[in-house]
């Protein structure tokens, strides 16, 4: 009896022998605790990652679509100019800007620099010269780019490379560089302003001795002058430099010859302004495909449908959502004719204009001479007949009524700036709603604020899971201080058994001993 009941005890599972497996039954608890209060909340986690990486990966390219938005919306991207010259004698560049016109020019004649030249050849430009000691003085004048003023020691003897060398040691601050020539009788000294141009002029004075008044002779051999040009025949223009800085606005002009003549064409450049809402169209284009993506819904697959339907990251997101309803809204609006002097003479939609959205993938496109392909899935029928090219229909409508054009984008009206935050037309009704959902000013837009919800949300569950973290490890704490003491209990309930077995055996013995004993008497 005694032997049944010890074994009973130990037949408790524990591959360690007697007792309770400790470490086993801890571990099982954590992980069903773990799975009861964990499970749920690290999902949550999953999905707040999920769609805060697809959030952030929205934003940029949303503030990319705006930037595109505000490019446009400055006249600068539409007011390009190609520009052609005829003749010769000059060059000419257009900046941003420049408007259509043609002119005809007239170089006069080319700027020029003050040379003052030593009338007296020496022999010789580097050794001993006949030179007396002296000191001279180079004074720019009044009106010069520079102001400063050097005084040139000449030592007796002094070389005219010397010379030359201490008048190009000062030559920052006075503009005027010293040079040797070579004549026919020997060397001279040369002196020569940087700058061209009438009012860049110096003078050499001798300080003491004659240096440059009897010994040198220096006398001036060529005079500043500015450059001159001729436009259209009535418009004489100057500039210090052979370059014409907005002479023509937003043109510079180079002269190289002088007496040269010929013609400057500006004309507008449609293929610029065909670029510039290219940029723009796709930068609408990857918001939106962005978009279709991560809204998609997928169903379950009959081939598998274990695997179940798939969705997009932000399929239910009321963001992505907005977006996709406000986005398209705001790009196919009708444009009302305000400030026009008729409707023939405006543009009230983007189709007007060759740009149409592609209603299998939502995206804006030039319209196809082949219209769309028929699409079963979307209902989208096909088409058979012949369409106006999308991309001819807006060059014609740039080349034949450029303002009514901007008019419909709400184009402003800009001589330096690169962008602009657009209020009316296309880009007005756009910018709004970029501004709705990423913000403007000290107002906070949707997808920031929701990209706080989120990160609040994560810092919410991240401590309760800590708080749970501590609770369960202080219950397995608990739980395998209860089981080791269990196991003492036990440890110390099969030593008494055992003791107790030992002298239930030993009566059991003395008892058949003393029985022996008797049947033998």
């Amino acid at each position: 009896m005694s032997i049944n009941l010890l074994q009973q005890l130990n037949s408790i599972p524990n591959l360690g022998g007697t007792g309770l497996p400790v470490q086993q039954y801890a571990s099982e608890m954590q992980q069903v605790l773990t799975a009861q209060f964990e499970t749920i909340p690290n999902s949550e986690l999953s999905t707040l990652s999920t769609t805060q990486n697809a959030l952030n990966s929205l934003q940029p390219a949303l503030q990319q679509l705006q930037s595109a938005t505000q490019t446009l919306a400055s006249s600068l991207s539409w007011n390009a100019v190609h520009l052609t010259t005829t003749g010769s004698g000059f060059t000419a560049t257009a900046q941003a800007g420049a408007e259509p016109s043609s002119y005809t020019i007239q170089v006069n004649n080319l700027a020029t620099a003050q040379w003052n030249t030593a009338s007296v050849s020496l022999a010789t430009s580097t050794g001993s010269s006949t030179l007396t000691a002296g000191t001279f003085a180079i004074t720019p004048s009044s009106t010069s780019q520079l102001t400063g003023t050097a005084t040139i020691t000449v030592t007796s003897g002094e070389s005219l490379s010397d010379i030359a060398a201490a008048v190009n040691q000062d030559s920052a601050a006075t503009g005027v560089v010293a040079s040797i020539i070579q004549s026919n009788n020997g060397y001279q000294l040369t002196f020569q302003d940087v700058n061209p141009g009438a009012t860049n002029t110096f003078s050499l004075t001798d300080v003491s001795g004659n240096v440059i008044s009897s010994q040198l002779k220096v006398t001036q051999t060529a005079t500043a002058t500015d450059a001159s040009i001729t436009l259209d025949g009535s418009m004489t223009l100057t500039s210090s430099s052979d370059t014409f800085a907005n002479a023509i606005p937003n043109v510079t002009i180079n002269v190289n010859q002088a007496g040269a003549s010929g013609t400057i064409l500006l004309a507008q450049d449609s293929s610029a302004a065909l670029s510039a809402v290219q940029n723009w169209m796709n930068a609408y284009n990857s918001v939106i495909s962005t978009l279709h993506t991560d809204t998609a819904y997928t169903p379950a697959s009959a081939s598998n449908p274990a695997a179940g339907a798939q969705t997009g990251p932000l399929f239910t997101d009321p963001a992505a959502t907005g977006l996709l309803a406000q986005l398209p809204n705001s790009v196919n609006s009708f444009i009302g004719a305000s400030g026009a002097t008729g409707s023939s003479n405006f543009y009230h939609s983007l189709s007007q204009l060759g740009i149409v959205v592609d209603p299998n993938t939502g995206q804006l496109e030039f319209q196809s001479a082949s219209g769309f392909a028929a699409n079963p899935a979307s209902g989208t029928a096909g088409f058979s007949g012949t369409l106006q090219s999308g991309q001819a229909m807006f060059t014609h409508a740039v080349q034949s009524n450029l303002a009514a054009v901007q008019q419909l984008f709400g184009v402003v009206q800009t001589s330096s700036l690169s962008s602009e935050v657009p209020t009316n037309g296309i880009l007005g009704n756009l910018n709004t709603v970029l501004n709705e959902f990423l913000g403007s000013g000290s107002s906070t837009g949707v997808i920031s604020g929701e990209l706080q919800s989120i990160s609040q949300q994560q810092k919410e569950i991240n401590q309760y899971l800590k708080q749970v973290n501590q609770m369960i490890t202080n219950n397995v704490q608990n739980f395998t201080s209860q089981l080791n003491n269990l196991n003492a209990s036990l440890q110390q309930s099969s030593a008494q058994m055992q003791q107790i077995n030992a002298m239930l055996n030993g009566a059991s013995s003395s008892s058949s001993s003393s029985s022996s004993n008797s049947s033998g008497g």
